[in-house]
C-alpha cells in the first residue's frame, strides 16, 4: 500500500468514468468518516460552477460514496457513478 498526502490528492480533478464528465477538484471537499471505525464513507465534493451559478450562489455539491472511487492516478480521480447523486 502506498501514503499519499492529501495534499497530493488535493490537486487532482474527479472524473465521472460513466460521463467523461470532471465534477471538480479533491481540494473543494469534506469527507464523512465513521467515528467508530474511522473509515471514509463519502467524499462530499462541490463541483464546477459556471458564470451564472457564482452569480446565484448555486455550486453543485456531489456526494460520492468511497467505494465509488475507482483508480487514483496520477493527474485524476476516476469514480463510477452510475446516476451522479447531488445534494
Amino acid at each position: 500500500m502506498q501514503v499519499v498526502r492529501f495534499s497530493d490528492l488535493a490537486a487532482k480533478e474527479v472524473i465521472n468514468f460513466g460521463t467523461g464528465r470532471c465534477l471538480g477538484t479533491f481540494a473543494d471537499c469534506d469527507m464523512r468518516i465513521d467515528p467508530d471505525t474511522g473509515k471514509i464513507l463519502e467524499v462530499i465534493l462541490a463541483g464546477r460552477s459556471g458564470l451564472l451559478a457564482m452569480f446565484f450562489n448555486q455550486v453543485p455539491v456531489h456526494v460520492i460514496p468511497w467505494e465509488a472511487i475507482m483508480r487514483i492516478g496520477l493527474d485524476a480521480i476516476i469514480i463510477s457513478l452510475e446516476g451522479e447523486k447531488k445534494s
